[in-house]
This record gives C-alpha cells, sequence and structure tokens, in this order.
C-alpha cells in the first residue's frame, strides 16, 4: 500500500446519504488516490450507533467498533478532516423499528422499554437515549469544527449585496412574524 500524506474521515451514514458513499465516494478516492490522501470510513448509522452501545450482548463477530466515541476523540485534533453526511437524528419510533429490523437479524440486543422497572432496563434506556435525537451533530461540532462563513466571503457579501428584487402583491409567499414579544421585535 502506498504511504498516505493525508486522511479524510467520511462517515457511512443511514438512509439518502448513503447514494454519495456509494456513488461520489469511489468517484472521490480515484480522484485523490496519487495525491498521498486517503478516505478512511466510519459508521455513524444508526444501526451502528445502536449495536456499539450494546457489545456484551453480541456475538464476537456482531460487535461493531463504537465510530461516534472515535470521531468525538479525533475532533479535538487540529489534524483531523471529517466529512460528515446526513445522518438520521432518531426519534423513539425510528429507534425502536431499527433495533427491531436488528434484533430480526439475529442481533440480540435489548428492547427499548419506555418505563423501565429494573436497574438492567434503566441502564438499557439510558444508553438508548444517548442514540436519541441529533446525538451526532453535537460531537461532530467539537474540537475543530467552524460553521462560520469566511471573513473572506462576508466581506465580499457586505461589498456586494444581493438583492432579493421586489416582492409583488401577487405573489403566493407570505412572511409572518409576531407583532411583539420575539427576536424579530
Amino acid at each position: 500500500m502506498k504511504k498516505y500524506i493525508s486522511k479524510i474521515i467520511w462517515t457511512k451514514t443511514d438512509e439518502a446519504p448513503m447514494l454519495s458513499s456509494h456513488s461520489l465516494l469511489p468517484i472521490l478516492q480515484s480522484f485523490i488516490k496519487d495525491a498521498g490522501i486517503i478516505f478512511e470510513i466510519k459508521d455513524i448509522s444508526l444501526a451502528n450507533r445502536i449495536l456499539a452501545k450494546f457489545p456484551e450482548v453480541l456475538e464476537e463477530f456482531q460487535v461493531v467498533t463504537d465510530d461516534l466515541k472515535s470521531l468525538s476523540e479525533l475532533t479535538q485534533s487540529p489534524q483531523a478532516n471529517i466529512i460528515k453526511l446526513p445522518n438520521i437524528s432518531a426519534s423513539v419510533p425510528q429507534l425502536k423499528s431499527a433495533i427491531a429490523e436488528l434484533q430480526s437479524q439475529g442481533f440480540n440486543i435489548p428492547d427499548f422499554i419506555d418505563d423501565p422497572k429494573n436497574k438492567n432496563e434503566i441502564d438499557f434506556k439510558e444508553r438508548y437515549t444517548k442514540i436519541l435525537g441529533s446525538a451526532v451533530n453535537p460531537v461532530l461540532r467539537e474540537g475543530n469544527s467552524d460553521r462560520r462563513v469566511a471573513t473572506s466571503v462576508k466581506n465580499f457579501i457586505k461589498k456586494h449585496p444581493h438583492s432579493l428584487g421586489t416582492w409583488k402583491g401577487d405573489s403566493n409567499s407570505h412572511v409572518s412574524s409576531m407583532k411583539k414579544s420575539d427576536f424579530f421585535s
């Protein structure tokens, strides 16, 4: 294997973004292969996040690495270069559906219990709760993640503002805002 100079982390996710992993990623890999840059894939899909929370109940061949945890550590490095694709911000129904699907495929993971009755059920619910909602975004926005607009871009926009044009009364669009007690007022 060739020695690489730089590494880009590509996140493997759920649903539609998988199209980019199956179509765009091979093109990018081909394009940069001679530049000394490699892609490393980290799985932050809902299924992986679930399985990573319960290694003790899985068969040895079913155990997965907790890629979200390793990315959390990686974000603290200034050298980190992570491409995060959109992922599921799991609701309880989505989580329960994913658990049922994994169980149907032979993964012996516990059910999500809405109202836990004992210490084990409480522990399982606490682990599952860490997967719910937008669990991925706060982790990957740590460290060197900067979502602000570059100063040069901001200055260009200030110097050359884009006019939205004149609003016409027959337009179907409408903007509503509260009259008081909000940020707009």
